[in-house]
């Protein structure tokens, strides 16, 4: 460094050397206590600084002593403890919430399952009770159905020889109106017939006892009665016209009870007819009819379940109203051409 150099050099150090001691000296007292008390201050934060640290430091170390110790015996505790009581002391330590509402509805269910299968054993019960009353009740029915039927066959037995005595004579007169038609001038027809009995017992015509007819039980059905059922069945209102189905003698009526009011007509190939539970009959023993000749009424007179006709067919030999001689009577209108 030459001279000059050095002289700058020295001039500008005791310059600034003099700035340095004028703004020392420049500044007053009451500047100095607070830069002073702002040093302090300083000094006080640093030293808290310091002491933050430095316990944060000690924690630290100690907490990681104190967890490579928990760690290590916690590996050592696992290590003793078997897989399958850990499982079980984890199981043993979770929640159950949903368990309970799975255990909860289960009850719900068991119990509504339970009650429902109660509810269907009471009703098993009283079906069972119910249908043991019925049987019971159908059972003392038919058993008191079959009772009057053979009072009702003892009143018939007793009326066989009179039934017999006149179909007897109702044979002869329909002989005798067959004979009248072929000789047209035989006195001994006309003494005990009239034209209209000549016309009438000589008609060859059949049909159904019922116009419009619906048909109901028919023969031989099983059920609601005494042992079967002896006859064909129209069920119609209380006042329908009833006809004869094919030519005839009017006969006695049954003294069955069980047909109520009725009319029996023999025919000429010497079976009969009857008709039962008649509300009104038009007709007389002795008389004679042809098909479509009106004889009574629908009703439900004798023992019977509402009003129809019951029809029945009794072949030659038998007699009328003995129930349990009687044929399907549908065979003997069909041979006589009825459908």
């Amino acid at each position: 460094m030459n001279n000059t150099a050095q002289g700058s050099a020295r001039r500008a150090a005791m310059v600034a050397d003099d700035t340095v001691a004028e703004i020392t000296a420049t500044p007053t007292r009451a500047r100095r206590g607070a830069h002073a008390a702002g040093f302090s201050r300083r000094l006080v934060a640093l030293g808290l600084v310091s002491t933050l640290a430095v316990g944060s430091l000690f924690a630290f170390a100690f907490n990681s002593r104190g967890s490579e110790s928990a760690g290590a015996e916690a590996d050592n505790a696992n290590l003793a403890i078997p897989a399958a009581a850990a499982e079980a002391a984890e199981l043993g330590f979770a929640d159950r919430s949903e368990a309970a509402s799975r255990d909860a509805v289960r009850s719900s269910v068991s119990e509504a399952v339970g009650e429902a299968n109660a509810a269907a054993s009471r009703t098993a019960a009283l079906g069972a009770a119910n249908k043991s009353a019925q049987n019971a009740e159908a059972q003392r029915s038919a058993e008191e159905r079959e009772r009057l039927m053979d009072e009702d066959m003892e009143l018939v037995a007793k009326q066989s020889e009179k039934l017999k005595k006149e179909a007897e004579e109702a044979q002869r007169r329909l002989e005798a109106a067959r004979r009248a038609k072929a000789a047209a001038a035989s006195s001994d027809a006309g003494a005990s017939l009239s034209s209209e009995d000549i016309e009438n017992l000589n008609s060859t015509g059949a049909m159904l006892p019922l116009k419009n007819a619906r048909r109901g039980a028919y023969f031989g059905k099983t059920g609601s009665w005494s042992r079967y059922h002896t006859g064909q069945d129209f069920p119609a209102a209380v006042g329908t016209p009833i006809y004869a189905v094919t030519s005839g003698v009017v006969l006695s009526p049954t003294s069955g009870s069980w047909a109520g009011t009725n009319v029996v007509i023999r025919h000429s190939n010497g079976g009969a007819t009857l008709y039962a539970h008649m509300s009104r009959r038009l007709v007389s023993p002795g008389e004679t009819v042809k098909a479509g000749t009106l004889i009574g009424y629908v009703g439900e007179t004798g023992r019977t379940f509402g009003p129809h006709l019951h029809f029945e067919y009794y072949k030659p030999g038998t007699t009328p109203g003995d129930v349990y001689s009687a044929s399907d009577p549908m065979v003997f209108l069909r041979s006589l051409g009825v459908r």
